[in-house]
């Protein structure tokens, strides 16, 4: 604890003494008023207390425009509130704006920045994205079945509650988790297994580590005291990788050409290939880069598809005439002796609309991953110099009252036509949830997948309550990595199915 309190004492004597104002560059669009001294660090700090960075942000861009810039030790950010705007960052001139800039502990979790969600904008990410796209394709059949048999596993869980209050993040988790683990390496867990809870702590950690606005990515040297974060980081470090490292090592011993039992699988047999084609990859694509991937895997198909499911239940429970429309659509649709399939989807427009307004109005990636300029560019006009850092803050775009009716209405009617057929957001509305361009999320169909499937057959078979006497869950959660719901208990009673 000592160590801890000195460490702070030394980085406050280091701001005041050593940073000095940065001011707005020539050309840059309008910001905050620089503080003395340190910028706007104590401004952004101040946000970031509040766990709720998105929204000041959303709250500052009505003072000072769609695009303005924030100046933080070694780091001038762009924020851009406006889906207009992102769009010509991430389409128009989607090269200027693919890099990421660097982050200490970023680089310290993917064994110098060569994952995908993580590295700069480099020949060898754009090659290893063409690998992870060959390895989803050859997977991608084995997909469906394996979901299926979780959402199954999750409805006999929530069964076994026999209606009574429950908050359902565990049962998530555990479903979401043995979804990837089945994906990546061909495994799954029960719910006290060591190496499951093992997964599950070191998650944890590195989601809260992950932050962009964290204290190790402006004090590196701090790696070097022993205060929590830098233990935490470096336990988050050797525990995944052991087990990462693990798997890869025993699939190359097990591995059968032409038989694809997992992502792994996949990933080995698509880098034999693309090394059989061109000689280069061998030197370009290393076992580092095979189990950085297996990494994203976990990172971006982890926290962001649980919370989603958390908020899904949130907004149903808030807005039962909705579920009720859910549920005789279902009802309709697919009849009560048979589940729901992938192969409904495009027969249940309402559902999928209510997935799309819970993408939108939860905004689990607020803030998205940062971009980087690669070149001098501009953007709205103004110049942005190359290595400034983008933010994209998706919250504001998602809550854009010039762009959406009442934004903070739960409306799923937005995502349908007059003829109540279903329409795709991403490429008009002010509705990114997954990203554009060459960062796109590269996992997105198989989150929209697994979500439907989930959704689809939770709804079949349960009404959400929320318990007499308890308090109806949140609209707003709590921001860190992604942006996630604030503890709730509900009920899930059981529909009863015809026999």
């Amino acid at each position: 604890m000592l160590v801890e309190v000195l460490a702070f004492v030394v980085i406050l004597v280091l701001l005041y003494v050593a940073v000095k104002s940065t001011g707005r560059p020539k050309g840059m669009p309008p910001g905050p008023t620089p503080l003395p001294i340190i910028g706007n660090f104590l401004e952004v700090i101040k946000w970031t207390s509040k766990n709720q960075m998105q929204i000041e942000f959303t709250k500052a861009a009505k003072k000072y425009g769609n695009i303005f810039t924030v100046d933080i030790p070694g780091d001038r950010t762009v924020v851009v509130n406006s889906a207009s705007i992102a769009r010509e960052a991430c389409l128009t001139k989607k090269d200027d704006f693919a890099g990421r800039p660097y982050k200490f502990t970023w680089d310290y979790l993917t064994r110098g920045s060569i994952d995908i969600a993580i590295g700069d904008f480099t020949p060898t990410l754009i090659l290893q994205r063409k690998l992870v796209h060959s390895a989803l394709r050859n997977y991608n059949p084995h997909l469906v079945e394996n979901v299926e048999k979780e959402a199954d596993k999750l409805s006999k869980r929530l069964k076994s509650h026999a209606g009574n209050p429950v908050d359902p993040a565990h049962d998530f988790l555990l479903t979401t988790v043995n979804v990837i683990c089945a994906m990546v390496y061909g495994e799954h867990y029960e719910i006290d297994d060591p190496e499951f809870l093992m997964i599950l702590d070191y998650n944890t950690k590195m989601f809260r580590l992950l932050s962009a606005v964290h204290l190790l990515n402006i004090f590196p040297f701090l790696i070097h005291f022993p205060i929590k974060d830098s233990k935490d980081i470096e336990l988050v470090r050797v525990n995944r990788d052991r087990l990462l490292d693990t798997k890869l090592h025993e699939h190359r011993e097990t591995y059968q050409d032409g038989v694809i039992r997992d992502l792994t699988d996949a990933l080995i047999k698509a880098l034999q290939e693309a090394q059989k084609e061109d000689s280069k990859v061998r030197d370009l694509i290393t076992e580092n880069h095979v189990v950085m991937t297996m990494t994203d895997a976990f990172s971006g198909g982890l926290e962001t598809t649980m919370t989603s499911l958390r908020w899904y239940c949130a907004y149903m429970v808030l807005n039962p005439d909705i579920q009720a429309k859910v549920h005789a659509e279902l009802d309709d649709v697919v009849g009560r002796d048979v589940m729901p399939k992938w192969e409904d989807k495009s027969r249940l427009p309402y559902l999928e609309a209510t997935i799309a307004e819970t993408l939108r109005m939860s905004c689990v990636a607020a803030l998205a991953v940062p971009h980087k300029a690669s070149v001098d560019s501009t953007l709205a006009g103004y110049k942005i110099p190359k290595g400034t850092t983008l933010l994209l803050n998706i919250w504001a775009m998602h809550y854009d009252e010039n762009e959406w009716k009442s934004p903070h209405l739960f409306d799923p009617t937005r995502f349908l036509d007059d003829e109540g057929k279903f329409l795709h957001g991403s490429g008009t509305k002010s509705y990114l949830p997954f990203g554009a361009g060459r960062r796109v999320c590269i996992g997105e169909a198989l989150a929209k997948q697994e979500l439907f499937i989930v959704i689809s057959r939770l709804m079949h078979q349960f009404r959400i309550e929320s318990p007499p006497g308890c308090p109806p869950p949140e609209r707003i959660g709590y921001m860190g990595l992604v942006h996630m719901p604030k503890p709730y208990k509900i009920c899930f009673k059981e529909r009863v199915l015809k026999n």
